[in-house]
């Protein structure tokens, strides 16, 4: 009885170590294809994620991207150009493991310009999914699929560095 009870301690011991090691505020950039239902190119947004990871994996997360690159709309005979701004913040969880899978749900508002018809902005739920990989204990990759809304989709990479 005495060895269970020692080996459990053991191994509470060592989740909570291995969840404090991921607690800690973090920064990182962003870049990746704001895929829309639109005839034509999809715009590349590049931006700054920020936030802080508490333990057992549960965090916070802001994230504010813009288009880099603006995408282009088949318009009849010609071709618009136009371009997503979003900012976000989300409630994250993060798996443990050098390899993880994160999710996030939260509140996010779009802004889309499209040259020559004006500027129009939304804002609502937003969820994504995907998986990270630990390159050291501070540097983070993660690539994520975001639900902007209806007809876009972010599909992204990230660089995190962890404090």
């Amino acid at each position: 009885m005495r060895f269970r009870f020692n080996a459990l301690v053991a191994a509470v011991a060592l989740v909570c170590s291995a969840a404090a090691q991921a607690e800690g505020a973090y920064v990182g950039a962003v870049f990746g294809v704001m895929n829309t239902d639109a005839d034509g190119d999809s715009p590349l947004n590049a931006g700054v994620r920020v936030g802080y990871g508490w333990n057992l994996g549960w965090g916070l997360e802001a994230e504010f991207t813009d288009s880099l690159v603006e995408g282009e709309y088949d318009y009849y005979w010609s071709e618009v150009d136009y371009s997503f701004a979003t900012q976000a913040i989300y409630a994250t969880y993060r798996s443990e493991g050098d390899i993880y899978l994160k999710g996030r749900l939260g509140y996010l508002h779009e802004e889309l310009d499209v040259d020559g018809f004006g500027e129009y902005s939304d804002s609502g739920a937003s969820a994504g999914i995907g998986a990270g990989f630990k390159l050291t204990e501070s540097v983070l990759f993660e690539t994520e699929y975001t639900f902007i809304e209806s007809d876009v989709d972010y599909w992204s990479g990230s660089l995190v560095v962890r404090f």
